[in-house]
């Protein structure tokens, strides 16, 4: 069983994956999660019938997004992890995104945008969109509209919050699919095939994902 949670947004999105389905809450607490978590992860598995000694793996939403949020994730993530001698799974942001549009759309290619600040957005593109786990091309990073003017976008389908900044490129795409928040129910299924290709990190490994940090990394490089 995995336990799985998203805090990248006001919303705290649980999961568990038992017996192959897929069990979800969501709790909103306009990010109040470092007073509410812990408790409503208990609740949710008394819930369920289970409890912290019946879970195998930690995963969770891994960024970007809400500094806030992701920090408080990080923090349980650790903590439960450390204590209960578990393995964790950190899955991008938008990779859940993407495999969402995949599967909604049909598609197998997707430019996912998530808005950053302003006229900023993340954005990743991924291909295989319709398998379990899509694959990034390149590294995802901080862009503008006018960064993409001239790029070749006619195969590509958009997703996330941020396309709103992409109105003048969007008609030279497939399309806008409506996946702008990222679902525990997608996350669980990457997660899961992660798991079984043994791409897990240890409690003291486990980190956000943080765009514009990996960027500056890069480019001092």
């Amino acid at each position: 069983m995995i336990l799985g949670l998203d805090t990248t947004g006001r919303d705290l999105k649980l999961g568990l994956t038992i017996a192959g389905d897929v069990r979800s809450r969501l709790f909103s607490n306009d990010l109040r999660h470092s007073r509410q978590i812990l408790p409503q992860i208990l609740q949710f598995l008394e819930e369920e019938g289970e409890d912290l000694e019946s879970i195998q793996a930690l995963a969770f939403s891994q960024g970007p997004g809400s500094f806030t949020g992701l920090r408080i994730a990080v923090g349980v993530i650790q903590g439960l992890a450390y204590g209960l001698n578990l393995p964790v799974i950190p899955v991008p942001t938008m990779a859940i995104l993407a495999q969402a549009a995949g599967q909604q759309a049909r598609v197998t290619r997707v430019l996912v945008a998530m808005h950053a600040r302003e006229a900023e957005f993340y954005g990743a593109f991924y291909e295989g969109c319709d398998d379990v786990i899509p694959c990034l091309i390149g590294q995802a990073q901080v862009y503008t509209a006018e960064m993409l003017a001239n790029h070749d976008l006619a195969s590509w389908s958009l997703a996330g919050d941020g396309v709103f900044l992409m109105e003048e490129q969007a008609d030279q795409t497939q399309g806008v699919i409506d996946i702008t928040s990222p679902d525990v129910q997608n996350l669980l299924q990457i997660a899961e095939a992660m798991l079984a290709a043994g791409e897990v990190v240890s409690a003291l490994e486990a980190a956000p994902l943080y765009v514009r940090e990996t960027v500056a990394q890069k480019s001092r490089q």
